[in-house]
């Protein structure tokens, strides 16, 4: 049996997977960035509830980016190129990640992860989520997977 923990993990990862998913899709949903796209991320670790080991004297990460942001976290698309600086910022910003999915909710208080895909490196920043919350979201997940796969 699965505990919150698990359950969290396993969130997480499918949380990077529903995102690339999305990179998918038309950039109509996507908001283009502005500044820093590691403060951007910053940010909203901090807003979910993320404990970053520090805020000071972090690597930039520039270039072009975009995101889009739902009841379930902010997903950022960048260049392939960023997937090394993204890296170096958050393990700067909150150390090494958890797993290989990524920055746990459990160690961090925010669920973080980092994946490249193609052409693209795509970021997702999650909060903690109830069970509910969580089944919701897989079911969006599930949805957004069987409208891009027909």
């Amino acid at each position: 049996m699965f505990g919150i923990l698990s359950i969290m993990r396993i969130f997480a990862s499918l949380a990077v997977c529903g995102l690339v998913l999305l990179c998918g899709c038309s950039g109509e949903h996507y908001i283009q960035g502005r500044g820093d796209a590691g403060q951007f991320i910053l940010q909203h670790a901090l807003a979910y509830g993320g404990r970053p080991i520090t805020t000071n004297n972090l690597p930039a990460v520039g270039g072009d980016w975009q995101y889009v942001q739902d009841e379930f976290g902010v997903g950022i698309l960048l260049p392939d190129s960023q997937y090394q600086p993204v890296q170096d910022f958050l393990r700067a910003a909150f150390g090494p990640p958890s797993n290989s999915a990524g920055w746990a909710v459990r160690d961090f208080g925010v669920a973080i992860g980092v994946q490249k895909e193609g052409s693209n490196t795509v970021v997702g920043v999650h909060p903690p989520m109830s069970d509910e919350k969580m089944a919701r979201a897989a079911r969006k997940m599930t949805e957004t997977i069987e409208k891009n796969t027909r």
